[in-house]
């Protein structure tokens, strides 16, 4: 990696971290999901549920708070006149669009991890149960991860889109909406990137969110991401800021 490449991640990073929105959504969602982990855990059967359960059960819904901050991190350069003056310190318009996506990447990547860890830890104090190392560190990995190709994938229809509310709603109704629906109806919902991605934090899924093995699972959200970034990338680079 070049100097001037380690430069404009550290940028795009410091820039990041300065969005009071990046900080309201991250800490929004953390609350969110460990309330929900406390009602599913309390809803549990006794000695039915288990702590992965009930830990990795908010998944499927505080999936909406890092939709939200791919989103954000994106659109908020367009307002303002922001990304002309980021055009004019960083003007590879590859690169720099790359080297955000890389600094929300790791960005996301934390928030999901303590997240998803928090969740966890919620739930088995409100089940009473432990789970093992090995389940613990596979649960957090899959749902951290999932979590994470979420979030660029989001950044990038963003970055397609150029609205917020406009890309919102678009992933929204495809994740809570129009996925589920095809789910229902068609093979072809299987590599979906929401259906696909369900076996990586979600082993025991069943029916056509089972129908996949963890792995490729997320081979196939991975594959959704790397083609969503290349659109992107390539309307960034050709479009007018």
């Amino acid at each position: 990696m070049s100097h001037d490449t380690r430069r404009w991640i550290h940028a795009e990073t410091t820039k990041l971290w300065s969005l009071p929105a990046t900080h309201l959504t991250a800490l929004g969602t953390l609350v969110a999901s460990a309330m929900l982990a406390i009602a599913f855990g309390a809803a549990g059967r006794p000695g039915g549920t288990t702590v992965l359960d009930a830990g990795l059960a908010p998944v499927g819904y505080t999936q909406v708070g890092f939709i939200i901050l791919g989103v954000v991190a994106v659109t908020s350069e367009y307002s303002g006149g922001q990304l002309r003056t980021t055009l004019t310190a960083m003007p590879r318009r590859t690169t720099q669009h790359l080297a955000k996506l890389v600094s929300l990447a790791q960005f996301a990547l934390l928030a999901a991890v303590i997240t998803v860890l928090a969740s966890i830890v919620v739930a088995g104090v409100v089940v009473g149960d432990q789970a093992s190392l090995t389940e613990a560190l596979r649960g957090i990995g899959g749902a951290a991860g999932y979590l994470t190709l979420t979030t660029l994938l989001s950044a990038a229809v963003a970055a397609i889109v150029r609205r917020t509310i406009p890309a919102l709603a678009g992933l929204l109704v495809h994740y809570f909406i129009a996925g589920p629906l095809l789910r229902d109806r068609t093979d072809f919902a299987t590599y979906l990137p929401d259906t696909a991605g369900y076996r990586m934090w979600f082993p025991g899924a069943t029916g056509r969110l089972g129908a996949l093995s963890p792995l490729t699972g997320a081979a196939v959200v991975l594959a959704w991401v790397v083609l969503a970034v290349a659109v992107s990338t390539t309307a960034f680079r050709r479009r007018d800021a």
